[in-house]
């Protein structure tokens, strides 16, 4: 009797333990059902720009150990944000989360008016059972992060005369997330020369591949026409991919065209001349340029003992030749005195700070007449006191 009473004791024990894991797993699924629902995603927070439309994947994650059915909805959204989810091609507000869960698509569009900051959308999920998850995900707006890429310039404004090459210095800065491929392109004036280099190369490209939060920089050569008026010439610059258009503005200043000829009245550039003996020289100075030159000085080049000197002009030079005009100055050139016959050359040059012009002359020096009577006289002096020898003393 014993051992039948400690037998059933056994059983009970046995049977007690059972129902007691038993309550206690049932307790468990209870338990686990109440917070089985869950919303994730895989980037809770980015970067964008205004105006970007968004397309953000959202999933519902079940542990309840069993299928439910949930209400979705976007909780909040900042003001003049718009947004809606998606399950498959639909809109949608409810949704069947099996125990591999379900996916969901949250579509946010930025205002193209939109200021820096940090702003927030919230999506909310809750289950027939009373499980309920909400997913706040940030969105960050920065000029320098926001995604938009730039095509600037150092140095965007240049000035110099009329036949000066201009270069400017330009970078171009992708900041979006994939490598973006841009062409090139300008508004030149017409009869203007514009060219794009790649910066240390010498290849001229029409368009140029940037990796995402790369830099190129490319040289942009601008060669105006001739003869072009003084004035500002505004050039714009663009760098096209296939989300943005990206501009940077040039202005050239051209400060005028500088022009000097010089030149004699009849083209002649020789004249004669004697030792000892000034000789004026007709110059024309004309100015061929679309400004006024100033300060245009006056210099010469002669043979050693030479002297020339200017008509009128104080410190050799002229305070101004108006643009299209000439200006006449007498140059007096003086041999030295011990000037032996022959040609010399001699040469002027007028010159500004912005252009000069030079020309040779041809001189032919002649010793002076009296000298050559003089010469004449003395050699037949010398043949008659020969001829007065060789009478008196040609028998002895």
């Amino acid at each position: 009797m014993i051992l039948v009473k400690e037998k059933r004791g056994s059983w009970r024990m046995v049977f007690a333990c059972l129902l007691a894991a038993f309550l206690v797993l049932t307790g468990l699924r209870t338990v686990y059902a109440a917070g089985g629902l869950e919303l994730v995603t895989a980037y809770p927070g980015m970067s964008v720009k205004p105006g970007d439309s968004l397309s953000i994947s959202v999933d519902l994650e079940n542990s309840s150990g069993s299928a439910l059915n949930a209400d979705v909805e976007i909780a909040s959204l900042p003001d003049g944000w718009e947004g809606y989810l998606q399950g498959g091609s639909y809109q949608v507000n409810r949704v069947h989360v099996g125990t591999d869960g379900a996916t969901i698509t949250l579509h946010v569009t930025v205002p193209k008016e939109c200021a820096e900051g940090t702003y927030q959308a919230v999506v909310k999920a809750t289950a027939d059972t009373g499980a309920e998850s909400t997913l706040p995900i940030s969105f960050t707006i920065s000029e320098e992060k926001a995604g938009a890429g730039s095509f600037t310039s150092e140095y965007p404004q240049q000035e110099g005369a009329s036949g000066t090459d201009f270069s400017f210095s330009t970078t171009l800065i992708n900041n979006g997330l994939t490598t973006k491929s841009y062409s090139l392109s300008s508004n030149a004036p017409a009869g203007w020369t514009l060219t794009f280099v790649p910066s240390g190369e010498t290849t001229k490209i029409a368009g140029i591949d940037v990796e995402s939060g790369e830099s190129k920089g490319i040289t942009v050569s601008v060669t105006p026409p001739e003869q072009i008026a003084a004035g500002e010439y505004d050039i714009s610059c663009s760098a096209v991919s296939a989300d943005e258009t990206l501009s940077v503005d040039l202005k050239v200043v051209i400060t005028g065209t500088y022009g000097l000829v010089l030149t004699t009245p009849d083209g002649r550039l020789s004249f004669d001349a004697q030792s000892g003996k000034s000789s004026d020289v007709t110059l024309n100075l004309e100015n061929t340029g679309n400004v006024d030159l100033e300060q245009v000085s006056l210099n010469s080049t002669a043979p050693s003992g030479w002297t020339v000197t200017y008509e009128g002009l104080e410190d050799n030079s002229i305070d101004s030749i108006a643009a299209g005009t000439t200006k006449e100055v007498i140059a007096h050139v003086k041999p030295a005195n011990d000037t032996i016959t022959g040609d010399y050359v001699t040469s002027f040059t007028a010159r500004t700070d912005e252009t000069s012009s030079s020309v040779d002359f041809r001189v032919s020096v002649k010793t002076s007449t009296l000298w050559g009577i003089a010469a004449v006289a003395i050699i037949v002096i010398v043949i008659g006191g020969l001829g007065y020898v060789f009478r008196k003393y040609g028998r002895r």
